[in-house]
């Protein structure tokens, strides 16, 4: 019940709440911690990873960052795609700081 009481946010409120309720009447929600973990992390899990990747990849911007750390960044989230070169340089390249662009291109 602890950690329920942490869980956060307008649309989860309900389902605490029930979880909660059910606890406190005795009901046996989870086996251990792991299990809690478990069922936490099915129920919150991204259903789409490659999705949410090109999602971040489009919206990654260098910003006054090294280009260093752009780069790692954008490799992490590429990883997570199955996008071919083509694409990932154009959006490497549109997240490039302008200046930089600039200058290299």
């Amino acid at each position: 019940m602890f950690v329920l009481s942490y869980i956060q946010g307008e649309k989860h409120s309900i389902g605490k709440n029930e979880a909660i309720n059910l606890i406190a009447a005795g009901q046996e929600l989870f086996k251990d911690f792991k299990d809690f973990i478990v069922q936490m992390e099915a129920q919150f899990r991204d259903l789409s990873p490659k999705v949410t990747a090109i999602g971040k990849l489009k919206t990654l911007q260098q910003g006054s960052s090294f280009v260093d750390e752009y780069i790692l960044q954008f490799k992490a989230e590429a990883s997570q795609t199955d996008l071919g070169d083509t694409a990932l340089v154009e959006y490497l390249k549109a997240g490039l700081n302008p200046t930089l662009f600039k200058y290299i291109y």
